[in-house]
């Protein structure tokens, strides 16, 4: 298993509740949203055409990047951004999306603009069910002659304001989740991109603002641009179907971009068959290649306080050294399952122990030498 230098960043933000009075505690479980008459039906549809300004988005600044170092931008979190579980409960989606609409998020304007069309929805809707805030298209930049590119949307508005399993009563803070998920996603590709883009990574194209109407106003919703992969999603094929030869050789290639990425600054912190984009299914291939997506989760260590190992380390460590007595563990139903830790050890060995794009690895984990 991967290790980063940073324990586990995960917070939990809405326990408050649990020390209130119980006529309180009851009243809250009972707490579902106020009805929206006035939400626009989700935009982003084929044909949907928009205008966008590119821009450099601050830093993240939830969860493990709560510390936000600038004082200005502390101040604007602190005024802006963070109302108060009362206001949440109470205001609809529309209304606090006006009311922050007058006081953006700052981001740096990088003097572009260009003109999109959507061509394909990936992942496009509304509701708690979803599962996830951002929406997922294909889009065409107009004028240009580059292929179709994705552009991933972090939209407030169709962002689920609760979560309907773990925290049913607990409204969510849609504004400044989506905004963190802009930033980060945007941070993360700035680290990794000139190093990684095309290889392991798509390759990215900057962050960009979209203003939409509502009701009598506009409103700012971020995005990232990047490379629209052509391949299929790991989460889309049958492990039952591939032989154990064919699942090593994909696992290997994943594992491979895992700590290529760590090496360049960034811990995924959530590679599983979802994020895993394999350019075939066909696993015997000589093309077989794996990229890997959706950063909304990860670490970045230089923001972190963490040198980027790159900065010191010409080679990446070693997967035999990373992965030792076990694989990436969202990928486990991957693994051949008559493999013992043994077994996979000996496969690590027998993959990279003499491989000299990596780090060498620790002598204990090299092979036994017959010296006789």
């Amino acid at each position: 298993m991967l290790l980063g230098p940073i324990s586990n960043p995960s917070r939990c933000y809405h326990l408050s509740h649990l020390r209130a009075p119980l006529s309180q505690c009851f009243t809250r479980c009972m707490w579902s949203p106020p009805p929206e008459p006035e939400k626009p039906p989700v935009p982003y549809r084929q044909g949907y055409r928009f205008t966008a300004r590119r821009v450099q988005p601050p830093p993240p600044f939830l969860g493990q990047y709560v510390r936000v170092p600038d004082r200005d931008f502390r101040h604007f979190l602190k005024t802006y951004r963070f109302p108060g579980k009362d206001f949440l409960r109470t205001t609809t989606l529309v209304n606090y999306c006006m009311t922050v609409a007058s006081k953006p998020l700052p981001c740096e304007p990088l003097h572009e603009t260009s003109d999109f069309e959507v061509l394909e929805e990936i992942t496009v809707g509304d509701g708690p069910g979803r599962g996830r805030g951002s929406q997922v298209i294909v889009c065409k930049r107009q004028g240009t002659a580059e292929p179709p590119l994705v552009a991933k949307v972090f939209d407030p508005l169709y962002y689920p304001s609760f979560n309907p399993v773990d925290s049913p009563a607990v409204p969510i803070n849609v504004v400044s989740r989506a905004e963190h998920d802009f930033a980060l996603e945007s941070a993360a590709y700035v680290q990794l991109d000139h190093r990684l883009g095309g290889r392991f990574i798509p390759r990215f194209y900057g962050s960009w603002i979209l203003d939409l109407p509502l009701k009598n106003i506009t409103r700012p919703v971020g995005f990232v641009l990047m490379e629209h992969l052509e391949g299929i999603p790991l989460s889309e094929l049958d492990p039952a179907n591939y032989s154990p030869d064919e699942r090593l050789r994909m696992l290997a290639l994943s594992m491979e971009a895992e700590v290529e990425i760590f090496h360049s600054g960034v811990w995924h912190y959530g590679i599983s068959p979802r994020n895993v984009i394999c350019s075939t299914a066909d696993f015997q291939s000589p093309d077989l290649s794996v990229k890997i997506i959706d950063f909304g989760n990860c670490q970045i260590l230089p923001l972190r306080g963490a040198e980027a190992p790159c900065e010191s380390e010409p080679l990446p460590k070693s997967p035999l050294e990373s992965f030792w007595s076990g694989g990436q563990v969202d990928m486990w139903n991957w693994q051949p399952p008559e493999m013992g830790a043994s077994e996979w050890n000996q496969w690590l060995q027998e993959r990279w122990a003499g491989s000299s794009k990596y780090q060498p690895p620790p002598d204990n984990l090299m092979p036994a030498t017959n010296d006789g």
